[in-house]
């Protein structure tokens, strides 16, 4: 018996593992990696998951990202992973001066600010109550 049966009745809440690295932009790149949102699923059913977060802090900025997966794909041995896609939000060329830390969005005009593309496929699937619990 395949993991994730198509049987939908049997399709656990599960969730994904992703990471993946994004384009390169002003001159460096980001890393991208969390846990998608669980969803009921199997492998043939085309379920999707939305995935959040902040890409790695470099240069001194981070940007914010959120998107949909693809649908399952599945894979030879019963599971599936899910395609991810997307683009990050604008930050800054060069992190405006704050005197505590962090990053700050404002709409001045005069920043240049950039975004990095991102592509990749979900890892793992974690989260799931093992069969039969």
């Amino acid at each position: 018996m395949a993991l994730y049966p198509s049987d939908w009745t049997k399709a656990p809440a599960h969730a994904h593992a992703y990471r993946a690295t994004t384009s390169e932009a002003e001159g460096h790149i980001h890393l991208i990696e969390g846990f998608s949102q669980p969803a009921n699923g199997s492998n043939t059913d085309r379920h999707v998951h939305f995935y959040s977060g902040i890409t790695s802090f470099d240069r001194r900025h981070y940007h914010r990202y959120y998107a949909i997966t693809g649908p399952a794909i599945p894979r030879a041995d019963g599971a599936h992973y899910h395609e991810i896609e997307g683009i990050t939000y604008l930050a800054y060329t060069t992190a405006p001066p704050i005197q505590y830390g962090g990053v700050v969005y404002v709409s001045d005009g005069y920043k240049e600010r950039h975004r990095h593309s991102y592509k990749g496929i979900t890892r793992e699937i974690v989260g799931n109550e093992p069969l039969g619990w």
